[in-house]
């Protein structure tokens, strides 16, 4: 079996999107002939850095999977207030360990998954220290990123130049850059013009049936559209302000809907929904677990997915949502990477976020369509199944350790 070290910021019991992707790459490469060893963070500073801690997930991680977990440092002084501080203080560990890492485990191949990106420094140092070579994984878009609201002020003048300088230090040297939407992949094409074309790689985020399977619904007496995961108000990155609209002009036709949320607690969409006079038609649950999200989300009638305004976004909640077979309104561009997932799909109704008219409409046809809450079986989105697409990332190792 053909070895990979994984590295990853955020690795189980550290909750939250971030951790969905590697873990399952974890736990199915594997019946590709890859044995994984994950190099991460203690959980103690997960928890000393106030990052989330889901144990739900330690589900998926094999009995038998090394894992190396390192400390943090001492936040460096000028960073201070400018950045999240775990991603920063885990450097200097990481580059202490890796080399003694690598000599005793002698992988086959490197893979760094980000964000959180500065991490991701740590590939080019050991291909030159240590010979091997790497494949980066990019969740996000590093210094594309077309909405990163830690970039302003004083902090977009220190990272933005920073971002420009380092992301093509790692991408250069990678053997190949693997990214979540054909969107993103379009524009690192063309940004870096000198790599062939095939080096820049498809493998979307998708969903796992063992995630959902087992999970009872949540009963709910109402009509129910839930929303799992962050909102922000400002401009138009998650903006519920035209659904929650659209539920104000159904509430005055006298249908009656209720609006889940779970997630982090926001007192700026509380009066958003104090404004419309929407209490009564919604209810803020905050953060839970992986296992009662599911839970809240089979049992709603519909779910709401609201994009960020980026074109290369695909969020894993879409895949999470297609889990739990659920009718599924996206208020998204018609062009970019969420559409190119929701597109042709079944029971999945695409609008854009900016007219509640036009979203009341819409919610008012799966209400009409929906009261039933019978499951829905979805017969075009096995491409998206978690152990698919961990084969389609072994066959990328494959290539590359073949490569002379």
């Amino acid at each position: 079996m053909k070895k990979v070290i994984m590295l990853a910021t955020y690795f189980p019991p550290a909750g939250g999107i971030s951790t969905f992707r590697i873990t399952k790459f974890v736990k199915y490469i594997p019946n590709f002939n890859w044995k994984p060893v994950v190099v991460t963070v203690k959980e103690e500073c997960y928890k000393e850095s106030n990052f989330l801690i889901d144990t739900s997930l330690l589900k998926d991680v094999p009995n038998d999977l090394i894992i190396y977990r390192t400390g943090i440092s001492t936040e460096p002084i000028f960073l201070k207030g400018l950045r999240k501080g775990l991603p920063t203080r885990w450097l200097k560990p990481l580059f202490t360990t890796i080399g003694s890492i690598i000599k005793k485990e002698k992988p086959d191949l490197l893979f760094a998954t980000g964000d959180p990106f500065f991490p991701l420094l740590v590939a080019p140092f050991a291909k030159s220290r240590y010979g091997i070579k790497y494949v980066i994984d990019l969740r996000d878009p590093w210094k594309l990123a077309v909405v990163d609201n830690p970039l302003k002020g004083l902090k977009g003048k220190i990272f933005g130049p920073l971002n420009n300088f380092l992301e093509p230090i790692v991408l250069n040297k990678a053997s190949r850059v693997i990214v979540v939407s054909e969107k993103m992949a379009q524009q690192y094409r063309e940004a870096y013009p000198n790599r062939p074309a095939t080096d820049f790689i498809v493998i979307p985020n998708g969903y796992d049936p063992d995630d959902y399977d087992p999970i009872p619904a949540k009963p709910f007496s109402k009509f129910t559209i839930t929303y799992a995961g962050k909102f922000l108000s400002g401009k138009s990155f998650r903006n519920p302000t035209y659904f929650l609209k659209a539920i104000k002009i159904l509430k005055q036709k006298g249908i009656d809907i209720i609006f889940n949320y779970v997630g982090e607690i926001n007192p700026e969409i509380n009066k958003i929904v104090a404004d419309l006079e929407l209490s009564d038609h919604f209810v803020s649950v905050g953060y839970l677990s992986y296992y009662d999200t599911v839970s809240y989300m089979k049992g709603s009638n519909a779910l709401i997915l609201i994009g960020s305004g980026q074109e290369t976004e695909q969020t894993g909640k879409i895949f999470d949502y297609l889990g739990c077979k659920r009718p599924i309104l996206a208020l998204a561009a018609k062009k970019g990477g969420i559409a190119d997932v929701v597109n042709g799909i079944e029971e999945i109704i695409l609008t854009e976020n900016e007219d509640p008219e036009k979203i009341a409409d819409v919610i008012l046809e799966i209400y009409k369509r929906h009261q039933d809450n019978v499951p829905i079986e979805r017969l075009n989105i096995s491409k998206y199944l978690r152990t698919s697409l961990a084969g389609r990332l072994t066959s990328v190792f494959e290539e590359v350790i073949n490569e002379k």
